[in-house]
C-alpha cells in the first residue's frame, strides 16, 4: 500500500514559515516578494503571527 502524502504538498505552510522568518530578522511588511494574492495572505498570515506577543506566565 503506498502511503497518501498529499498533506505535505502544501506551499502554503512554506511560504507562512518565510514570512514568520522575515518578522523575526526584523523586515518591514512591505518587504512581502509575494504577488499572488493567495501567497501574499499565507506570507502575511505568518508574518503577523510571528509578531504577535508571547507572554511567559511561568504556568
Amino acid at each position: 500500500m503506498k502511503t497518501d502524502r498529499r498533506q505535505l504538498n502544501n506551499a502554503h505552510a512554506s511560504v507562512r514559515a518565510l514570512g514568520a522568518k522575515a518578522a523575526r530578522d526584523g523586515f518591514p511588511i512591505h518587504s512581502c516578494p509575494y504577488n499572488h494574492a493567495a501567497m501574499r495572505a499565507s506570507w502575511l498570515k505568518g508574518f503577523a503571527q510571528e509578531q504577535q506577543l508571547e507572554l511567559d506566565l511561568g504556568i
